[in-house]
């Protein structure tokens, strides 16, 4: 008997092949996982998507992309840019609807965050991307822990790297994003 992940790579296989039917059983394969993954977020992000909503456009995303995905670490990779991708765009549209001082807030996982303190999503976005501009690896990590909801373990084995690595980048990235959004916060309030 195959197992989910045997399962999983023989329909991203199909899928890079352009069978459109794969893509169909990709998602009823993998949903489950995906909506767990979508649930970290979804409780922080209630505001702007349901878990579903959150799980389904980011499949959308993925699938009408028909992109050529080498293997499951590929494919969760992409689908941790599509939900934080997907989570900016409803904020936006959500802020954009406010025009108020609109920031939607994201509480991050208390390894992340300090407890109780929430961060504007957007504001989130910059300081990922500026990240990724000076620590590459350290935004993938990132991205691939909050956005996908993986294990340092499983991000360990995707990037080639040991779990240690994989930590300390974790610790580092989350203190730099910390610094950059106590500093976006700050700046909002000095220019109310």
């Amino acid at each position: 008997m195959a197992t989910h992940a045997e399962n999983t790579a023989a329909l991203l296989q199909r899928c890079s092949g352009g069978d459109e039917g794969a893509y169909g059983e990709l998602f009823e394969l993998i949903y489950a996982d995906l909506h767990r993954r979508a649930r970290r977020l979804g409780g922080n992000a209630g505001a702007t998507l349901s878990t579903t909503a959150l799980v389904h456009e980011t499949f959308l995303r993925l699938a009408g992309a028909r992109l050529a995905l080498n293997d499951r670490a590929h494919f969760f990779r992409l689908a941790a840019l599509a939900m934080r991708r997907v989570l900016i765009d409803a904020s936006r549209r959500r802020n954009a609807r406010k025009r108020g001082d609109g920031a939607t807030g994201l509480t991050l996982d208390t390894a992340l965050a300090v407890p109780g303190q929430d961060f504007d999503l957007l504001a989130l976005d910059q300081a990922l991307q500026d990240l990724a501009v000076a620590e590459p690896r350290m935004a993938q990590v990132v991205e691939l822990h909050f956005y996908a909801g993986l294990e340092f373990a499983e991000i360990a084995a995707m990037l080639e790297l040991s779990e240690r690595t994989v930590a300390r980048d974790w610790r580092a990235a989350r203190a730099l994003l910390h610094l950059a959004l106590t500093e976006h916060a700050g700046a909002g309030h000095a220019s109310a």
